[in-house]
């Protein structure tokens, strides 16, 4: 089962809500940023990497994080199993 988890990138707090509870597939992703949650979603590709599907709707300090929160989902699902 893909569960939800919270992880810290580069400081900052991150919220991952599982879109799929059986396949590894996509994530909502939320994040406080300047005193608002944003939400972006983050979805595997064909390599197995996940990637931030619309990069405008991630504020820009944070779309350079996307291989570590790429690596976050992976991992934290590795630990779950």
């Amino acid at each position: 089962m893909i569960r939800n988890f919270n992880t810290q990138v580069g400081g900052v707090e991150f919220e991952f809500m599982t879109q799929h509870v059986i396949k590894l597939h996509g994530f909502q992703v939320y994040v406080m940023h300047e005193a608002v949650k944003i939400r972006f979603h983050m979805q595997v590709n064909k390599k197995g990497n996940f990637l931030i599907t619309d990069r405008n709707s991630c504020p820009a300090p944070y779309l350079e994080f996307e291989p570590y929160l790429s690596e976050a989902i992976l991992n934290s699902q590795k630990k779950a199993e």
